[in-house]
């Protein structure tokens, strides 16, 4: 619990301890005492009527009070506590078993830690290579020093110890008189062992009257500014900060101490109350909210050509093969769990069961989807040998991560649920899932009534795809609502200056990042929503309209109407296909499953994403009576059971690019890994060998992959060296195309089939 605690709230230079807390805090000491990493903070110690605990002999400095009037622990237990420390201070009082409070009293205390405070004071300097080669901190903490060094060179204080991580970043305060004042503003930071999955603390330290007035009002703005949780903070801090001196110099310069200093609003703050980004985070224009959305569904079609977004969602991700990342979502007991067993054919199953919050922590293993083969277009189906395994309908198994988070429940953006933790479980994936109960038998809650009609307590599946989605986008809209007052402030500075107009741009954009995409991701759907740069005018429908358009292309969903093998599924899937379309998929996870579980006992024999299932002889009665009941209901009237469907259409949606690799155009056969060959070269390609298999090997990339992009990312698999000298690909007419290292992948079929020479060996 203690190290949780540090971990997340701390690290801490001291602890205090009251009564029974004291044995918690003496615990910490003797942690500290152990060189725990959680612990090298510590400096000192505070305890009040403490009990001993018993501990090793420590080294930290304390302070202990006791009372000979305390009847619950006993000046004597107290005196013992204190032989615990080698350098302990004593103070009786005559308040019995409480906390000392008379001014006396208070006034050793703050002697006390003046004196810690001196005896470490002034810190010694540190630098961004001493950060480096401290083991105890994070790969995170560390690029971030790293950044702030290149950002802040002449600003920048890193203190010793370096664990944990203590810096500086002085502020200026332009037009003041004195400039020992812009010297001595900074705001110092330090970073928890969890950060940035912990917030950082924060505070100012400054000798500058007219800052210590404001110090509530900029340290607001500062705090407003954070980034999520998972994303480095200090930057955007530091800079809301300088921006906040600098829209009040003017009251800063003369020392205004007037209804600001005494914490009145301003003109601005007056004319803002009850505007609609101030309101409680539950309040929300309903109305504008399916405006908005209607007018995104409008703007951007599901059917619209996604690729020309699909740079800016992959920023930083491209040279290398695409790990694509399925969430599935969903209210409880809608199927999420079945589904995920389904789609990985884990031997390890995530937990199933009929009633809400079967999931907890989220569940994330290797799946499967159908992906397109060329050996289809090129009529060499039956040579073909596709390393993962082939799928129905001349299409290839392809490896993909499936995500299965916590139930959704309404409200979930609220906390209600597993709440915000699981809707930050989502950021890293490139689809969603929404898996739907079809059937209609289960609530909002997840609760399942059974089949009996008019309970009044079932849900409509087709409205449950609206509020789910809805859910995801309150949780958006609410995060950049919170930060509005810092977007509006960098609007009223740009209008002062031409040089500073994209500075309110900027920082909304910003506010997109932590959901894994990129300002001009966020810059592009601004511009799609035909919004102009007057942020200041911005009604709750422009967020709106800015947020719904963000979730289509960010989080593009496909519906799973699972459990279709009910009989009240038929008329609801008939429903929500009819609005839909392509976008919702029958799917019958628990059939699926089965078969997996069924194939694996040797009973039946199956082909993933088709409808045939051959019974083994052996077959029991029960297996092939289940069997032709699965017939019935589900692969006959659907084609199949879905589930590889489902996954397949949620990364079809993103229109990755698929590329096999050759050695020539005339066997097709497969490039070998560099790894496993052991020496030879031959054209660029490491060991190339006879006898490899045909269009074995196939690499998923993201959409307006370059041939020097498709270049980097064999190289990346250890499938290519050297450097790039002529690329090839092969048409389905048998026409062979020469491409630049510049050009765009787009090939006649959805997958390219290319040949590329490399000119030297790498040692």
């Amino acid at each position: 619990v203690l190290e949780e605690a540090v971990a997340h709230l701390g690290p801490f230079d001291g602890v205090l301890g009251f009564s029974e807390g004291g044995l918690a805090a003496q615990l910490a000491c003797d942690l500290a005492e152990e060189d725990a990493p959680s612990f090298a903070s510590l400096r000192f110690c505070i305890l009040v009527a403490s009990p001993p605990l018993g501990m090793r002999p420590s080294r930290i400095r304390s302070l202990h009070f006791a009372s000979s009037k305390d009847t619950v622990v006993s000046i004597e237990d107290s005196k013992r506590c204190a032989s615990q420390f080698s350098d302990a201070d004593w103070v009786e009082h005559e308040g019995g078993h409480g906390v000392p409070h008379r001014s006396e009293d208070v006034r050793l205390l703050a002697t006390f830690l003046e004196k810690c405070r001196d005896d470490w004071l002034p810190l010694q300097q540190a630098s961004a290579e001493d950060i480096e080669q401290e083991t105890r901190i994070n790969q995170e903490q560390k690029d971030e020093v790293e950044t702030l060094s290149a950002m802040f060179a002449e600003e920048l204080t890193i203190f010793q110890p370096t664990y944990p991580v203590r810096l500086a970043i002085k502020l200026d305060v332009p037009g003041s008189d004195a400039a020992s004042v812009a010297e001595a503003a900074a705001l110092r930071f330090v970073f928890p062992p969890l950060y940035p999955q912990a917030p950082c603390v924060c505070d100012l330290d400054t000798e500058s009257l007219a800052l210590q007035v404001h110090r509530r009002e900029l340290m607001e703005a500062v705090e407003a500014a954070r980034e999520p949780l998972g994303f480095p903070s200090v930057t955007a801090m530091v800079q809301e900060a300088q921006q906040w001196i600098e829209e009040h110099q003017g009251q800063l310069k003369a020392g205004e101490a007037g209804d600001s200093a005494q914490g009145g609003p301003s003109e601005d703050e007056d004319a803002d109350e009850g505007a609609w980004w101030l309101v409680e985070e539950a309040e929300v224009d309903e109305k504008l909210l399916l405006a908005a959305e209607k007018k995104a569904s409008e703007l951007l079609p599901d059917k619209a050509e996604k690729s020309a977004w699909a740079r800016q969602c992959g920023a930083g991700s491209y040279g290398k093969p695409w790990t694509f990342t399925v969430g599935l979502v969903g209210k409880p007991s809608a199927g999420k769990s079945t589904l995920f067993n389904a789609g990985t054919r884990s031997e390890k199953e995530a937990a199933m069961a009929p009633h809400p919050f079967t999931t907890i922590d989220p569940n994330v293993e290797p799946g499967w989807f159908a992906a397109p083969c060329p050996s289809v277009a090129l009529k060499c189906q039956d040579e073909c040998e596709p390393e993962h395994g082939r799928a129905d309908h001349g299409r290839r198994r392809f490896p993909l991560l499936v995500k299965d988070v916590a139930g959704l429940v309404p409200g979930a953006y609220l906390g209600r649920g597993r709440g915000n933790a699981f809707l930050n479980d989502l950021v890293d994936a490139d689809s969603l899932v929404h898996v739907v109960d079809a059937s209609g038998r289960s609530d909002a809650e997840g609760v399942d009534h059974g089949a009996s009609k008019g309970s009044g307590k079932a849900s409509d599946p087709l409205e449950e795809i609206g509020w789910v989605r809805r859910e995801i986008h309150m949780w958006i809209f609410s995060n950049v609502r919170a930060k509005w007052d810092t977007v509006r402030r960098k609007a009223k500075l740009a209008r002062q200056s031409v040089s500073l107009q994209t500075l309110a741009a900027e920082r909304l954009f910003a506010l997109f990042t932590g959901y894994h995409a990129s300002q001009q991701l966020a810059a592009q759907v601004y511009e799609a929503t035909g919004h102009r740069l007057d942020i200041l005018n911005w009604g709750e429908f422009d967020l709106h309209l800015l947020v719904a358009c963000f979730l289509r292309v960010r989080f593009p969903i496909v519906v799973a109407l699972n459990k279709a093998d009910t009989s009240e599924a038929t008329e609801h899937i008939a429903r929500v296909q009819a609005v839909l379309e392509n976008a919702a998929v029958p799917v019958s996870a628990r059939s699926e499953l089965w078969l997996l579980q069924q194939q694996r006992k040797g009973h039946l024999s199956y082909l993933e994403g088709g409808n045939s299932v051959t019974l083994a002889e052996t077959a029991p009665v029960e297996v092939k009576e289940q069997v032709e009941m699965l017939k019935q209901r589900v692969l006959e009237p659907y084609g199949n059971t879905g589930v590889m469907e489902v996954l397949s259409r949620a990364v079809l949606q993103r229109s990755p690019v698929f590329c096999c690799p050759v050695l020539d155009f005339s066997s097709l056969e497969s490039l070998p890994s560099v790894a496993s060959t052991s020496g030879g070269y031959a054209g660029g390609y490491a060991g190339a060998t006879k006898g490899k298999s045909k269009l074995a090997t196939m690499l998923m990339l993201r959409p307006l992959s370059t041939v020097e992009e498709v270049h980097a990312a064999l190289k990346n698999e250890q499938l290519l060296r050297g450097d790039l000298v002529r690329a090839e690909m092969l048409r389905p007419s048998g026409q062979v195309l020469t491409l630049r290292r510049d050009d765009v992948l787009k090939p006649e079929g959805a997958t390219a089939v290319m040949r590329i020479l490399t000119n030297k060996k790498a040692k």
